[in-house]
């Protein structure tokens, strides 16, 4: 199975993408901000105006942003150097955003280039979040995402360069090409159980990323969704993913002791597809270089894999592990001792607790 890459530039390079949606894109001219003073409970007003239909926005003197109303925010734009949004002429000013209860839509490129926005509340009525929402909001380090949240739009947190905690609740289903890429301080994201698409570079350069769990409910991963993550050292692949493209790691280790373990946990074969760029086959150190990846597959499909055409670049890569057996053990920190040991979300654990089980050199062990 061959898919055409169009756009190579997002897996090599952090070049913006600017997405613009169709309904309810709004324009507006700084030079027409109106200065208003009057006074409220939390500061001064300085600004003050609609952002939607039935959306309005305050911006008080402490450089707090408050959006309020029923319903969902306009979709902005990039526009001649500055984003469009009405408070774009203060956005490199603005510290906080209180979105409040009942805005259902955070709009494209609403806050883009906030480069002192450091604290946003999202209310459980947002359904959404717009294309280039938090665009090189540099100095965001956490962002909680509640389960009324479905989808993440492109380039949603691109470049938040300081964003080092995401929390996000199941409910969400989609998370667009790009909408972390380069969040280059990133250590962690837990992609919930409900998400079935993840985008094209969705966590291209997420350079401190070292574990990754696609839950099995994934059934779509785009082209260089982890690409440049070059400190992955665990990727688990849910039972959802039938075909792989041969461009989606791209990793590249300096040190080439240094391995990456991509386990595949569907008990049937998952085809890997080439990508075809200017009428070539793209298969240079895409996947990973060979030598730097440990390939884990259920023991039952390893001769599968190991004499498959288009995994054959990877024949020496692959092993094997038991998917049913289940074992005891007296002694679970002797085990760690010698062992990885990862819980059964695939999370790598420090500490086994009694009476649980644990998955052990492959192996699922309980440890009393």
């Amino acid at each position: 199975m061959k898919k055409t890459l169009s756009v190579l530039s997002f897996m090599l390079c952090a070049t913006p993408m600017i997405y613009a949606q169709a309904g309810g894109i709004a324009t507006h001219n700084p030079s027409d901000v109106v200065m208003v003073l009057n006074d409220a409970a939390m500061g001064k007003v300085i600004d003050s105006g609609s952002c939607g239909k039935n959306v309005n926005y305050e911006l008080y003197d402490d450089y707090t942003l408050r959006i309020f109303g029923k319903g969902a925010m306009y979709n902005y734009e990039y526009h001649y150097g500055y984003p469009n949004a009405p408070w774009g002429a203060w956005a490199s000013k603005i510290k906080s955003v209180v979105i409040e209860d009942g805005v259902t839509r955070i709009g494209s490129c609403a806050f883009q280039d906030c480069s002192s926005l450091t604290d946003v509340n999202i209310p459980n009525s947002v359904t959404s979040i717009g294309s280039s929402a938090f665009y090189d909001c540099s100095s965001l380090k956490k962002i909680n995402i509640p389960n009324s949240v479905t989808s993440i739009g492109a380039d949603a947190f691109f470049y938040c360069t300081s964003l080092v905690e995401v929390n996000i609740q199941d409910g969400l289903v989609t998370i667009a090409e790009a909408a972390f890429a380069n969040c280059s301080s990133l250590k962690q994201i837990d992609i919930p159980n409900s998400v079935t698409s993840i985008g094209e570079a969705a966590f291209n350069g997420c350079t401190l990323l070292t574990e990754i769990i696609i839950p099995d409910a994934v059934t779509s991963i785009g082209l260089g969704a982890f690409a440049n993550c070059n400190n992955l050292e665990y990727v688990k692949i849910g039972k959802g993913i039938t075909t792989i493209n041969d461009a989606i790691f791209l990793l590249y280790h300096a040190d080439p002791n240094v391995k990456t373990v991509i386990e595949f946990t569907a008990e049937t074969p998952v085809t890997l597809a080439d990508v075809v760029y200017f009428d070539q086959i793209a298969t240079n150190n895409a996947f990973a270089d060979p030598e730097n990846v440990i390939i884990r597959v259920p023991e039952t499909m390893l001769d599968y894999y190991r004499s498959a055409e288009d995994w054959s670049r990877y024949k020496e890569s692959f092993s094997g592990y038991r998917t049913t057996s289940i074992s005891s053990v007296d002694n679970g920190q002797s085990a760690m001792k010698a062992d990885v040991v990862y819980d059964l979300q695939g999370r790598r654990v420090t500490e086994m607790l009694p009476n649980r089980i644990y998955i052990v050199n492959g192996k699922k062990v309980m440890n009393k």
